[in-house]
């Protein structure tokens, strides 16, 4: 099993902040010690996904921070990313290990009992959403759903959906290996303050 810190895992997407901002928010969170970086873009085109991806690839690297493309195995492999994380419904989870060979990451999602039986080969597991989310449709599996699946895994579960200062606390006695946020950080009126505290509370709940 690769060594991996998932602590502080950073889903984001540029949304409507301007291509600067969005790579001055993502500095100051490296800068505030996220652990991990997914780009999650699903209206952009490839190439634009593939031209951001190699900015934030540059800026994750000057930080020793696995940068993670969300779905795009494709754009994963282009970029030559450290890994990929991939929904139930993306492509099948042997044949993207066996596309990007032993060494990369690849992170799945899972929310169910049956579909924690179907993980083999990936690296880790993002569980979620705990709570509702305003950056994604999801249902909410909750805590006690979160904690069923901890039990069960042998792979480490990053928590994932509507996290933030004021819940995360309640993750303590999960047994799970990170959080996963991205509004609030990404819509942090201070990125790196706010950064630092959520860092602070994460290492509170593993």
């Amino acid at each position: 099993m690769k060594e991996l810190d998932l602590s502080l895992y950073l889903v984001a997407g540029k949304g409507s902040k301007s291509e600067d901002c969005f790579l001055n928010t993502i500095e100051l969170a490296l800068k505030g010690g996220i652990s991990m970086l997914q780009l999650r873009e699903k209206e952009a085109s490839s190439r634009a996904i593939y031209e951001l991806g190699l900015k934030l690839q540059r800026l994750c690297m000057s930080y020793k921070v696995p940068f993670i493309i969300n779905d795009r195995l494709d754009i994963a492999l282009a970029l030559g990313a450290d890994g990929v994380h991939l929904g139930q419904d993306d492509l099948e989870l042997s044949l993207a290990r066996k596309l990007l060979g032993k060494e990369k990451i690849i992170g799945l999602s899972v929310k169910t009992l049956e579909q924690l039986e179907l993980c083999a080969g990936a690296d880790y597991l993002g569980c979620g959403a705990i709570f509702q989310s305003s950056t994604k449709n999801s249902s909410i599996i909750g805590i006690d759903g979160l904690k069923a699946l901890t039990q069960q895994s042998t792979l480490p579960i990053v928590a994932i959906g509507g996290l933030d200062e004021s819940n995360i606390s309640l993750l303590k006695g999960t047994k799970i290996a990170g959080i996963a946020l991205s509004s609030a950080i990404l819509n942090a009126d201070d990125v790196y303050q706010s950064t630092l505290r959520l860092k602070a509370l994460a290492k509170g709940v593993l």
